[in-house]
């Protein structure tokens, strides 16, 4: 008899671990499927940001290749205050990248179950590099155009343009890590 409620109380406690260890695990995958979600909504809310930020950059960027294509070196006389917004706005259009990336670099480090949120990850990536690729390279050329401008200023007295300096990446980003600099363009100096 004491042998039969030893192992009834055994049963009973085995079978409330199990029964708590079921619990427990699916508590913790709801919770987790929970986290999940939230952060694929994350995600899908903060794209929104970054893309507006890179739209704003690209028409930007697109604006001051149509104006330096359509401007002798020396008519950049004529308006070096306005040239020299213009290249420190372009700089704080890649800060409004860097910024709205935060979270998006943050959460994107994980594979989801939604391919839409994985698909907005990926162009993450890849826009991103492609930002400051493309950057990196607007300074470079327009520094050559600035270099070549100041020589000509210098001899007829005329205002210098600024150089602008790389702030946020001194040098091209693989951030996708694909092997592949995307948005890089050789400038040649010499």
């Amino acid at each position: 008899m004491k042998k039969k409620i030893i192992i009834t109380i055994i049963t009973i406690l085995v079978l409330a671990l199990i029964t708590f260890g079921i619990y427990k695990f699916i508590i913790n995958f709801k919770k987790d499927k929970e986290l999940t979600q939230e952060k694929a909504n994350e995600i899908v809310n903060e794209y929104n940001k970054f893309n507006n930020s890179v739209l704003a950059f690209v028409k930007e960027r697109d604006n001051i290749y149509t104006l330096r294509e359509n401007t002798y070196l020396e008519e950049f006389s004529k308006n070096t205050d306005g040239w020299n917004k213009l290249m420190n706005t372009h700089k704080q259009n890649l800060e409004n990248i860097e910024k709205s990336s935060k979270h998006l670099k943050e959460n994107c480090t994980i594979t989801f179950a939604d391919p839409n949120v994985n698909s907005k990850c990926t162009i993450f990536k890849s826009t991103y590099e492609a930002a400051h690729n493309y950057y990196i390279s607007d300074i470079k050329s327009y520094n050559k155009t600035v270099d070549e401008y100041n020589e000509w200023a210098e001899n007829n007295g005329k205002n210098k343009l600024n150089k602008i300096k790389l702030t946020i990446y001194k040098d091209y980003i693989d951030y996708d890590k694909d092997g592949e600099y995307f948005g890089k363009e050789e400038i040649n100096n010499g």
